[in-house]
This record gives structure tokens, sequence and C-alpha cells, in this order.
């Protein structure tokens, strides 16, 4: 049976669970698994397409035979409101109520962190797909925890690798105010300066999670005159920004770099308004670089049949995350949260998305991560990257020496 998540489709997705195939009272007990996502509000654009990524995957899966001597994977899917407080109450009950094996999801950091802290209590393995917060593996690391993503980490670093290669000397930054935007913004700062001493910052800006006028903002910017911009501002804030700095010249005046601009999140919204010349990074492209190209084209057709528009980063994380955790549940013959979160770690995986290894020490994936600039490509209705430039997250992370040193200073300081 499928279980279409369509934003067309008025049956709400909170609480459905997913069987890829009827099951009869002879069939083995299937593999539970928990999908907590903010379905509902802003971020429900992003998170639908990453359920029918799961979805996808598992019925593959489950039609191949399924796990453990036939067992399939079904899931339970709680929506989190994209509130901490809520993501916790419903992570308790889709363990104690609904006796899920281990959870799958969420997209916001603060909510990540506060999932993170009932896992380690719990002792169930919480699995990060899309929150990207480095502070997950980093120093509030455990062993209930890992991230099948990039994280902060990668994405302002593969960024500063490519502005250290242009002429630009004095930054500006504006990123929305909590853990995520606070978070990437030093990432991409601390690195540049490595790569590239002598760069200054002009100054922070830090609007509110939401905002909708940047008026203020990008006139204190202007009025700067820094030479670049660098921002972690992501989804309806970014599409906003961009949108009302057309009608400045901004983007004639500054060169701007932002992270995720180069997904079909906000390159597909946002059609000719999106300006050329942008420093834009991405995960995934759905005809850049797929590693494994019949996987991809099949996964392609079979989604844009469901959803109805083509896959984008969060979509494919959901697909590709779920592959991974069915070859880990292999390798440890159990589904036992100590167990699978310690075959998960040290092990490699080839996937859409190229080879990726899960840390040992941290428990954070090794995905690569793309930086390009936006130009206009007549066969689509959208900007596309060009000058594309892939870093392997294995060469821009932390190594294991100072991702202890980060977590001794953390406990050093109460953490």
């Amino acid at each position: 049976m499928r279980v279409r998540f369509l934003t067309r489709v008025l049956v709400p997705i909170i609480a459905l669970a997913f069987l890829a195939a009827p099951s009869s009272a002879a069939d083995p007990k299937p593999i539970k698994i928990g999908l907590l996502y903010s379905l509902s509000g802003m971020a429900a654009v992003y998170t639908k397409g990453t359920v029918i990524g799961h979805q996808i995957a598992a019925e593959e899966i489950n039609a191949a035979g399924g796990l453990l001597g036939g067992r399939k994977i079904e899931y339970v899917i709680r929506d989190d409101k994209l509130k901490p407080g809520i993501a916790v109450e419903e992570f308790r009950r889709m363990v104690t109520r609904d006796q899920v094996d281990f959870v799958m999801g969420v997209i916001s950091s603060g909510v990540a962190l506060a999932v993170s802290e009932v896992a380690k209590e719990m002792k169930v393995l919480f699995v990060d797909t899309i929150a990207q917060t480095a502070a997950l593996t980093e120093e509030q690391g455990h062993d209930y925890v890992v991230r099948l993503n990039t994280n902060s980490v990668i994405l302002g670093r593969t960024a500063a690798l490519a502005a250290a290669k242009g002429p630009w000397k004095s930054y500006y930054f504006i990123g929305p105010d909590y853990e995520w935007g606070h978070r990437v913004n030093a990432d991409f700062w601390e690195y540049l300066q490595t790569k590239k001493p002598g760069v200054t910052k002009m100054g922070d800006l830090w609007p509110k999670l939401g905002e909708r006028d940047f008026s203020a903002h990008i006139t204190a910017i202007l009025n700067a005159k820094p030479d670049a911009v660098f921002t972690s501002l992501w989804g309806g804030d970014l599409i906003a920004f961009i949108k009302q700095a057309n009608a400045y010249g901004f983007f004639d005046k500054v060169q701007f770099i932002a992270t995720g601009a180069g997904d079909l999140d906000i390159l597909e919204p946002l059609g000719g308004e999106m300006p050329i010349g942008i420093l834009a990074t991405f995960l995934y492209a759905f005809d850049y670089l797929p590693i494994k190209k019949a996987q991809n084209e099949k996964f392609i057709e079979e989604f844009k049949e469901r959803a109805g528009y083509l896959p984008k980063s969060g979509d494919i994380i959901g697909y590709v995350s779920t592959y991974i955790m069915a070859e880990a549940i292999k390798k440890a013959g159990t589904t036992d949260s100590l167990k699978l979160g310690n075959a998960l770690r040290g092990s490699r995986y080839e996937t859409l998305l190229g080879d990726i290894m899960v840390r040992d020490f941290d428990g954070q994936a090794t995905f690569p991560y793309n930086t390009g600039v936006t130009y206009t490509d007549p066969k689509y209705p959208f900007k596309r990257l060009k000058d594309v430039t892939r870093a392997n997250g294995e060469d821009v992370l932390q190594s294991k020496e100072e991702i202890e040193k980060i977590r001794a200073n953390y406990k050093k300081k109460g953490g």
C-alpha cells in the first residue's frame, strides 16, 4: 500500500504509519522506525518530500525481501511542529506507546538538540537527517545520536573554501537568530580566516526566524559597503530577503554567498528573481554528478510521480538515510539501539550522494558538499549552477583530536 504525501492532499500526514507491503499474522515482526519532522507550519514544504524519500526507499527494501529474515520496514510518523517541547513529547510517545526501534528526523537544530537529550536518557537511537548544527555530534555528542547528513561545519567550510578563491576582503554577515544561524556563520568565518588571512568582518545581523521585512537589514548592509555578504538564512526567509534586496540593486553592489541557495528549495520558488552570480552551496541537484545514475533516475521518476515535482536535497536525504540504516541493521544483525549505533559508526556506505563514512568517534557522516555560481539556463525556468566545486566531508570536518578537545572544553564549562 502506498501513502502519498502531497501538499495538495487533504488527509493529514500526522500519525500515519506507512507499510510498504500488506502484512499478515505469519509475517515476521516489522522494524518500526519513528519519523519525527515538522509537518505543519513553515517547514512542511521541506519535510513532506523527505517523508516521501523515506517511503520510496522502504518500499524498495521491503520488495527485495526486507531485513533480518524478512522483517519489513514500518514507519510511525509524528509532527514536532518545529517546537522542542512537542518533539520531546512525541519522541517519548513513539518509544513507549508505538514501540519504535529508533527515531529519524528532524529539521530544526534547536529541536534536534532537545531530542538528542531525551534519546540519551531513554537509550534509544536518534538518527538526525536534516538539522545541521555541529553541536549535535561535537560537544553534545553521545552513543545514541548519529547524523546522516552534512553539518554546519561542512556547509560553512565548503563555502569558505570557495570564497577564499575570490577577491573579497571585507564581509558582512546575516543569519537567523538561533542555533543554526549563529553556528554556520561562525564555522564559515573561522575557516575563511585560516584560508585567507587579512579578511575583515564589518558586522553581523540576526533577524528572527520567520522575518519577512528585511528592508532595514538590507540598507544597513549597503551603507557599510562590504565586498561580500555571507548568509545562513534559509527557506522562506532567504527567498524573502533576495526578492526584497533585488529592489535595492543589492546584488550588483556586493558579492552574495548563501548556504543552501543552490538547492531547488530556493531556486524554483525564486525562478527569474534569483540573481545571477550568487555563490551558492547545495547538497543535491537532480542531474549533477549522481554516483549511481540508474538508481538516481529511477528515484527521480518515482518521486515526481508521487510529489509532482523534482526531488530536493531533503528529499534525497530521506531516501539515502533509509538505505544507510538498512545496511547498518544488516551489519548489526539487530535493531538494538546501542548495537545499531555501533554498527553505523566506522562504516562506509555507497550512496547516490557519494561514498560516505559515519565516523566512529562522533557519529557524523562525511557527505560531500558543493558550491557553484548561479546562471541562466534557457532550458529551465529557474537558475542553475556553474563552476561547481565539491568538498569531501572528510577533508573539511574536524579531526578526532579536535572533537575531543571541543568536548573537553564543553564539559569544563558545565555542559
